[in-house]
């Protein structure tokens, strides 16, 4: 019985001793401006000699790089970010109120009670953060692209008859996104959902349901005959990726977002294109006549041409003025749909070499007709190049020269009651094609032919006959068309 009592004795006073001890040290603590002795904050104990402020302050920069990932959808990968990037920082003065709060608030005892948890290192002060949306926002601007999706509109596979059902893109949902950051997780490596929202396509399949490809709005066909089987290559690929397009009411189109890049990858090959008026090879050499084909059919189907560039040069597949150049990435071809049903394009080769481009869904509202007037001629020139891989002494014609026109084109309508409106004039600029010879070494230019009539001079190695520097002519290489 005196033993326990001894013992009881012996525990009472270890408490009251280590109760003194850590209230000596809460007491002592209180008038520091440090966190309570052994609490920790967001997993880290205060180094010694460095203020709670200060210490917060390192803390807010370093966490700025603290890095965390974006989640692609449809498990498409990660986008590595930064909190700093995404708006997401320290709060330092909300974590201060809340490591004081944490130790001043409650009864003494209740006081006493957290500095023992503390000392036992059971306690820690969780880290405040802030956000901030404008900041998250210009990260959103760069997430973006690798979220967007462009909608798939329906359309008719003209050939094997078949109705091909449209698909919804999507598109980053920039709101919903900075919902989801402010009440997401703040730890290293943390990973956040991004919210999207779904993009209709603008033609459906309901929609193709009533439209009567029996209806033949316009058409156009060209021939390429004799023009090298690269170009028929091309023109084939191009036609493809057209036929079967719908264009929605009220729609603008692009014919290069239609056909897409002509890299060798989506089935394009090597034939001519034009670069500095001559032709040699490129990729996506023909390209142009089937862009051509298209203008012609759709300004004879009286739809709104938005964009259309001549060639540098007549095209003898199109009268003057219904032509149209393309080249990826810098010169389009745009096109409206101003009527209040679809259109589809109906793009092929009733022949192996020639191109028919048809509008269909709709009867013509009148007949259109296109003329053109020759408002001012340019003469051209003649080119000699000395190449060495010519035969000595030996000459060759590589390209015969063309008079440039300035043309103005002319698009009328006769209504079915006989009235006739004017739809639109417009504009075409086409440059003099030098007349090109290459010559061998020591070639005797005295016995090269008279110029022709509509040369009035000559280019020799890019010299003036007389030895003077002449300008170049452009650079770009121009599907030959």
């Amino acid at each position: 019985m005196r033993r326990d009592l001894a013992l009881a004795a012996c525990f009472a006073l270890s408490a009251a001793a280590l109760t003194g001890a850590v209230t000596w040290r809460y007491l002592d603590w209180q008038s520091s401006g440090r966190a309570m002795p052994g609490a920790a904050v967001g997993g880290e104990l205060q180094p010694e000699g460095v203020a709670l402020g200060d210490w917060l302050e390192a803390r807010r920069l370093r966490l700025l790089d603290r890095e965390a990932y974006f989640e692609l959808p449809d498990r498409e990968g990660t986008l590595r970010v930064s909190l700093g990037e995404l708006g997401i920082e320290l709060d330092v003065a909300a974590t201060m109120k809340a490591v004081r709060e944490h130790s001043e608030q409650g009864k003494p005892s209740e006081r006493l009670y957290r500095a023992l948890k503390a000392r036992r290192g059971e306690i820690d002060v969780p880290l405040a953060w802030s956000f901030d949306p404008e900041r998250a926002k210009m990260a959103m601007s760069r997430v973006a692209p690798y979220v967007a999706r462009e909608p798939v509109d329906a359309r008719l596979d003209l050939v094997a008859h078949l109705r091909i059902d449209e698909q919804a893109g999507r598109e980053l949902d920039v709101e919903g996104t900075l919902e989801m950051l402010a009440q997401g997780e703040r730890e290293e490596l943390a990973v956040f959902a991004l919210s999207t929202r779904a993009v209709p396509a603008k033609i459906t399949s309901a929609a193709l349901a009533n439209v009567d490809v029996t209806k033949v709005l316009s058409g156009f066909e060209t021939s390429f005959g004799g023009t090298g089987r690269g170009r028929a290559v091309n023109i084939e690929k191009a036609a493809s990726y057209l036929n079967g397009f719908v264009i929605a009411p009220g729609q603008t189109v692009s014919f290069n977002q239609i056909v897409g890049p002509r890299t060798l990858e989506r089935g394009f090959v090597m034939a001519p294109v034009i670069r500095d008026d001559e032709l040699e090879p490129g990729l996506g050499g023909g390209t142009c006549q089937v862009a051509s084909t298209v203008h012609a059919a759709v300004v004879y189907g009286a739809l709104d041409v938005v964009a259309r560039r001549s060639h540098s040069r007549p095209s003898g597949y199109t009268p003057l003025g219904l032509d149209a150049t393309v080249i990826w990435g810098e010169v389009d071809l745009k096109f409206k749909n101003p009527y209040d049903t679809p259109l589809i394009v109906h793009a092929f080769l009733p022949t192996r070499t020639r191109l028919r481009v048809e509008l269909l869904g709709r009867d013509p509202p009148g007949k259109v007709e296109h003329t053109y007037a020759v408002v001012r001629s340019h003469d051209f020139y003649r080119r000699i190049w000395t190449k060495p891989f010519v035969k000595v002494g030996k000459t060759l014609k590589r390209q015969k020269g063309i008079k440039g026109y300035d043309v103005v084109s002319s698009v009328k309508m006769t209504l079915p009651s006989g009235e006739v409106r004017e739809l639109r004039h417009y504009y075409s600029e086409y440059r003099p094609v030098p007349e090109v010879f290459w010559v061998g070494p020591g070639a005797s230019l005295d016995e090269l032919p008279e110029l022709p009539e509509g040369a009035k001079h000559v280019e020799i190695d890019g010299k003036g006959k007389g030895g003077e520097p002449v300008s170049e002519g452009p650079s770009e290489a121009e599907p030959a068309g």
